[in-house]
């Protein structure tokens, strides 16, 4: 398996170096929420393997778009949400998990059912896809996108409350509970 996992982070490595970086920060934020609410170390393990490869859609995405200095076009908004349905076709063959395949599928459902690609709400998403929902926003917000810069960590932290119906309430708690996130 770390075989496999060390082939397919080197392939999305090749394809976009920044995605490597994103996924490692994810990873690493999402097991932190994931011990602070006690998920069971089987669920970790997956939501571990999920959190590192959940971009890897994003192969099959044009260049043009996904390196797009401006705001995307709403023919791009759509193309770029398509990263997680292709992600979880790239991995099928792979025959992992099933969960693995869940969680980069879902990973952009939002808790009150206005998400993608299915608009599934509340415990319709699987944990670990609402886990990695939460450290994903996080990690996207303090970093700067090739169209905004960064946002502060606070600021970051008050655009989650804000958007707090997107995310699992005592998720989002135990994150904002988090050290490595307190500003």
């Amino acid at each position: 398996m770390e075989n496999l996992l060390a082939f397919i982070l080197r392939v999305m490595s090749a394809r976009d170096p920044y995605t490597q970086e994103h996924s490692a920060r994810v990873t690493d934020l999402a097991l932190e929420l994931a011990r602070e609410i006690n998920l069971p170390p089987v669920r970790t393990v997956t939501l571990e393997f999920a959190a590192r490869i959940h971009n890897i859609g994003n192969i099959a995405i044009s260049e043009s778009i996904l390196h797009k200095p401006g705001r995307f076009t709403e023919a791009e908004s759509v193309m770029i949400q398509q990263h997680t349905i292709l992600g979880a076709k790239i991995i099928e063959p792979l025959e992992l998990d099933p969960i693995i395949g869940l969680v980069i599928l879902h990973h952009h459902e939002n808790y009150d059912g206005t998400g993608y690609p299915h608009k599934l709400k509340a415990e319709e998403i699987p944990i670990e896809a609402r886990i990695l929902r939460i450290a994903d926003t996080y990690d996207a917000l303090i970093h700067p996108r090739m169209y905004r810069p960064a946002y502060s960590e606070e600021a970051a932290l008050a655009i989650m409350e804000e958007s707090r119906s997107c995310f699992a309430p005592e998720l989002l708690e135990a994150f904002f509970k988090m050290d490595s996130i307190q500003a």
